[in-house]
């Protein structure tokens, strides 16, 4: 059983009892297995709820569902949610939506601030400077691999240190193949992509990691963008997050979007992310891992195309 934890008035204020009615006039049954399904899935508490909060901002935004935003966002002052972290993450959704998505989310913000008598936070003093970072120190959060990469110096020299080190710090190997392959693509957008992704998005600082990568990952599956998921998957366990709470953005998403793209393919992916990290076992009992292994190589392989007995379900 899940322990007692916030009902979804606390989430959805404006619009439970709406929707219930709605649901009940429609069919009473199918709104009785909508109340538990949501009910039982928000209380559960391997996520707080300041960062529920900030999954769903990020959600709804990218996925430009105004109302509910307004909503989440209202419900998330009153929660005590700190209105420049929300800020932000709507800010942040901007290297997977663009502007216009950015404005319509900004522009609800700000009603909602408004309606409430809060001023708009300013984030100057949020966000992390350059003076308070340090190449040495950062140095020591990149992978061995990297550190001794020979293509590594020249690129630190002709790109800078602060956006690479970003993404050494939070996606190793990946991200250095991605530099020198854009390097030989066009060396002019890859200055202005590092500049304002890695160092001008990702190094702002006033979200932590954790909390802005847990944000991605929903944000992203919310799109049904399983790719990059996957990519943050990864990423957001090394910045910090347990593979449980990771597991629980996929749970949490179904409440919100429904289970395409995430059933079960957002589970094999973090299962095998979790694997190969070496941390599957804080997932799953370590007498199942193996069982687990097979079944989840197995739909994979069958996703990628790979035939194998088509006539079981796996």
């Amino acid at each position: 059983m899940d322990e007692a934890g916030p009902r979804p008035d606390t989430f959805l204020p404006d619009s439970t009892d709406r929707l219930a009615d709605l649901f009940g006039r429609l069919d009473p049954g199918f709104a009785d297995v909508w109340d538990a399904h949501l009910s039982r899935l928000l209380a559960r508490q391997q996520i707080d709820v300041r960062t529920r909060f900030l999954i769903l901002t990020a959600q709804y935004t990218v996925t430009e569902r105004i109302e509910p935003l307004e909503e989440t966002l209202g419900a998330a002052l009153e929660a005590g949610v700190d209105p420049a972290e929300l800020l932000e993450v709507v800010l942040q959704t901007y290297v997977y939506t663009g502007p216009w998505v950015v404005a319509g989310a900004g522009e609800a913000y700000l009603r909602v601030l408004a309606k409430r008598g809060i001023a708009v936070p300013d984030l100057t003093a949020r966000r992390r400077s350059r003076a308070e970072r340090d190449l040495e120190s950062e140095r020591s959060t990149w992978s061995d691999r990297d550190r001794v990469d020979s293509r590594l110096a020249e690129l630190l020299d002709r790109y800078g240190w602060r956006a690479i080190s970003n993404g050494l710090r939070l996606r190793p190997g990946h991200h250095l193949n991605m530099i020198d392959t854009l390097d030989a693509l066009d060396p002019g957008f890859l200055k202005t992509w590092l500049d304002a992704v890695y160092e001008g998005m990702y190094g702002r600082g006033v979200v932590d990691d954790r909390t802005r990568l847990l944000c991605v990952v929903g944000a992203t599956l919310a799109l049904g963008e399983t790719h990059q998921s996957r990519r943050h998957m990864r990423a957001a366990m090394r910045a910090g997050a347990e593979p449980r709470e990771v597991l629980e953005v996929v749970f949490h998403t179904t409440a919100f979007f429904g289970h395409p793209y995430v059933m079960p393919a957002a589970f094999d992916d973090l299962v095998r992310i979790a694997d190969d990290e070496g941390r599957i076992t804080e997932m799953i009992d370590p007498a199942r891992v193996a069982d687990v292994r097979r079944i989840v190589a197995a739909r994979v392989s069958r996703r990628e195309g790979v035939q194998d007995d088509l006539s079981r379900d796996v």
